[in-house]
């Protein structure tokens, strides 16, 4: 990874900024958790590989971010709203129409001129969809692509995934035990296809994650589904909290603060997979919430949102330019805060991302 430094653009960024990076970005993978793919090496599931044109893109961002003029580097697409599961906590409305197939390639070459490195293609399940591998083929080799899916995924689409481009797949997994997952996700048998689309995932060559909502009832079981998980062969596991859906399973103060230190305990266990941990993402010590500031979200009805879980809208790509869009909606999220906007709790303090981009 030394070689990275090396890098013309990674010279060009704050000196601050390369130590932000290397503390955080590289602790990601741990040196008996980094993959390869290819001949690349993988840090996250979330990250372009090393080296490839995407994580050129992703350098890109990151220069043009310390110059005042950051990109919308993430990308989520809600493809339907159609799923065969009833969670509790999904905040997609049911019984939408599906974004049209053009519109979208529209949008994501739009997307990809303004400089976007990562699409993450979603719903309901975006596996309901047969033009999804058409849509993964379209944002090309300057971007990655990546989808997340409560399954099922079986081994004939898991190989077309792959074969379009697709770098990764999270797939929905809300317990170890289950009974317990099934309750939750709404859907017997939920447990089984999850575990079997995560094997075939696996066995397709692709990044395989999982992810999580995690609420208080779970918190003393988080230890016990990571070890499982990552027995299960899965890389990267993306912890949420339940934010649209119902207050009473909110977390406390102190709960959100332990899924902030379970990202660190994970950077030295070798029983966890690599972790991404929302609470450690919107907080002072990484990113900060970044919320319109560098990603957006579009609903499987075109509408345009600096979140999921931030229903602001700002316009639609149905009627309008997305680039139009993004830069109406950046100049009202200029900065990232601490703290996620969608729980109404941001502080007006600048994350350390931030302060290390800007700072040179």
């Amino acid at each position: 990874m030394f070689k990275l430094f090396l890098d013309k653009k990674v010279r060009a960024l704050p000196w601050r900024f390369k130590l932000f990076i290397f503390k955080h970005y590289f602790s990601l993978g741990r040196s008996d958790n980094v993959q390869e793919i290819d001949g690349k090496k993988v840090l996250s599931i979330y990250l372009p590989l090393f080296p490839s044109e995407a994580f050129d893109t992703f350098l890109d961002a990151q220069v043009k971010a310390s110059q005042g003029e950051p990109v919308p580097e993430i990308v989520n697409i809600s493809l339907t709203s159609g799923c065969e599961n009833d969670c509790w906590h999904c905040n997609t409305p049911g019984e939408r129409e599906d974004l049209d197939t053009e519109v979208i390639l529209e949008a994501i070459k739009d997307l990809k001129e303004l400089g976007t490195f990562q699409f993450l293609f979603t719903g309901g399940n975006p596996l309901l969809r047969d033009d999804l591998e058409e849509l993964i083929k379209a944002t090309g080799d300057s971007s990655v692509a990546l989808v997340s899916t409560p399954g099922p995924v079986d081994k004939e689409r898991a190989k077309s995934l792959k074969e379009a481009g697709c770098q990764g797949v999270l797939v929905a997994l809300e317990h170890h035990e289950e009974e317990k997952n099934d309750e939750i996700m709404g859907c017997e048998g939920a447990y089984g296809r999850s575990l079997r689309s995560i094997e075939n995932v696996r066995d397709a060559g692709m990044l395989t994650g999982s992810w999580i909502v995690v609420t208080s009832e779970k918190i003393s079981e988080l230890d016990r589904y990571l070890k499982f998980v990552k027995e299960k062969g899965v890389t990267d596991v993306a912890i949420f909290e339940p934010i649209l859906s119902d207050d009473e399973k909110m977390l406390e103060k102190e709960e959100r603060e332990y899924l902030k230190e379970i990202q660190m305990i994970a950077r030295k266990k070798k029983a966890y997979p690599r972790i991404i941990s929302g609470p450690f993402m919107d907080s002072e010590d990484f990113m900060g919430c970044t919320a319109g500031y560098n990603r957006m979200y579009i609903s499987e009805e075109g509408e345009v949102f600096p979140c999921d879980m931030l229903r602001e809208g700002w316009g639609n790509i149905y009627e309008d330019d997305i680039q139009e869009i993004w830069k109406e909606m950046h100049g009202e999220y200029s900065r990232p805060l601490c703290g996620c906007l969608a729980l109404n709790n941001p502080e007006d303090r600048l994350p350390e991302y931030y302060r290390k981009l800007i700072r040179r």
